[in-house]
């Protein structure tokens, strides 16, 4: 599972872990945005750099019918 992340200026940024987001919430480095989706902020400044995306949706699979994969 993947945690939210959206930087000061609150602009998004690249999904963590769980554990990198825990990490960031009890060194108060970070604050919950929201519940759902589980969205975080984070309380210091960084560089905002993201990386390319790609989505594509696999209609070939056997267990649902359209799945939606996400590839970082």
């Amino acid at each position: 599972m993947f945690v939210y992340v959206r930087n000061q200026d609150e602009a998004a940024l690249m999904p963590c872990s769980e554990a990198k987001a825990r990490k960031l919430l009890r060194a108060e480095k970070a604050k919950i945005v929201t519940h759902r989706p589980f969205t975080i902020q984070l309380t210091w400044q960084c560089e905002g750099h993201v990386q390319p995306i790609t989505c594509g949706i696999d209609k070939g699979s056997s267990t649902h019918p359209s799945t939606l994969r996400i590839l970082i």
